[in-house]
């Protein structure tokens, strides 16, 4: 019996003996109808994204070839939220020169990129930071529209860096749109720029004038409250606290002394010794060394016994280190080794050897 002889006799049999056939065939013809559709669909989905995939890297490798000047940055907008995309880049484009002192640099748009921090995402952006030969790779992830809302993942090759050696870091800003300001956008570049420029954190990597320049920025991005955690607003304070300071030092502008000097008070009142060993120690140096410019200014009795206060616990927590007692014992082992090697020549000086 042929097979379409047999499917007949098959329906036949099935019309006949089994209630509501007509139904089951209408089903099934249904459900091929589906199979048929979840396959296209699937087959789609796989062709734009070995597209999208081909895509990108087309544009790294156009990135790479147009040699032009500066940093590249390589950008990708979240998923389920392409505006914040846009927003971001928006907020580099105008900010980032300010920050990077009138730097070079070139954004590079790359779609969207999912995976937030699983494995297989960073491997994929340094894979492409590698074929752009680019010298940042920025993806966000969207969350929520909590304060945690809009994660930024970054990798940078500050300092010289390979795209293997790249450091990953993540900011975390709101997630709502309505707080999207203009505040927000100069907090994010500036925190972006940092990790593309690490200098930044050292105010004496810059010629004084240029920190000058920083100092009054950051100021400026202060007061405008933007709309960040506590612990990215405490490390923009402690970057002009510094900036403050050595402008105050080198240039005897104390505009943003008083500042600095309070700043640095109310987080030594906050701050755990404990906990923020580290914050606390760079706080007392810096505001022992910012009582001191201010008594330089104006001679103040109390102000030079607090300053000397502040830079004496500095000081005692500097001689606590691990790293400054290690330097210690080798700064001792060093001299022992020269002092046997002394006593070695001018014992054959006197007596031979």
């Amino acid at each position: 019996m042929s097979i379409s002889g047999w499917a007949k006799t098959a329906e036949a049999w099935l019309m006949a003996h089994v209630p509501g056939a007509d139904w089951l065939m209408l089903f099934g013809a249904a459900m091929v109808v589906v199979t048929g559709l979840a396959l296209l669909i699937w087959f789609l989905r796989l062709a734009i994204g070995a597209i999208g995939t081909i895509s990108t890297e087309g544009k790294a490798r156009a990135a790479r070839r147009r040699n032009a000047p500066g940093f590249r940055i390589l950008i990708s907008s979240p998923p389920k939220d392409r505006p914040a995309g846009k927003w971001l880049e928006a907020a580099l484009s105008q900010y980032l020169p300010v920050f990077s002192f009138g730097a070079p640099f070139s954004l590079v748009p790359m779609g969207t990129m999912k995976g937030g921090l699983e494995s297989r995402a960073i491997a994929r952006a340094r894979k492409r930071m590698a074929t752009a030969d680019a010298d940042m790779f920025l993806w966000a992830s969207r969350t929520g529209n909590g304060e945690r809302g809009l994660e930024l993942h970054c990798l940078s090759r500050g300092g010289g860096l390979t795209a293997a050696e790249a450091r990953l870091f993540t900011l975390a800003l709101p997630g709502s749109r309505k707080v999207r300001t203009d505040d927000l956008a100069r907090a994010a570049a500036y925190l972006v720029t940092k990790q593309l420029q690490p200098a930044l954190s050292d105010p004496q990597a810059f010629r004084a004038e240029k920190i000058r320049l920083l100092a009054n920025d950051l100021d400026s991005l202060l007061a405008g409250e933007p709309a960040i955690s506590a612990s990215l607003r405490a490390e923009i304070e402690a970057d002009f606290c510094a900036s403050g300071v050595r402008v105050a030092e080198e240039l005897g502008d104390v505009s943003a002394l008083d500042k600095v000097i309070v700043m640095r008070r109310k987080h030594l009142e906050t701050a755990s010794e404990a906990a923020d060993t580290g914050r606390v120690l760079q706080a007392r140096l810096e505001l022992g060394r910012a009582l001191i410019v201010r008594a330089e200014k104006q001679f103040d009795q109390n102000v030079v016994r607090e300053a000397i206060t502040q830079l004496s616990q500095a000081v005692e927590g500097l001689r606590a280190d691990p790293m400054i007692l290690r330097a210690q014992s080798a700064s001792d082992a060093l001299f022992k080794a020269q002092s046997m090697i002394e006593s070695r020549k001018r014992f054959s000086l006197n007596f031979g050897s």
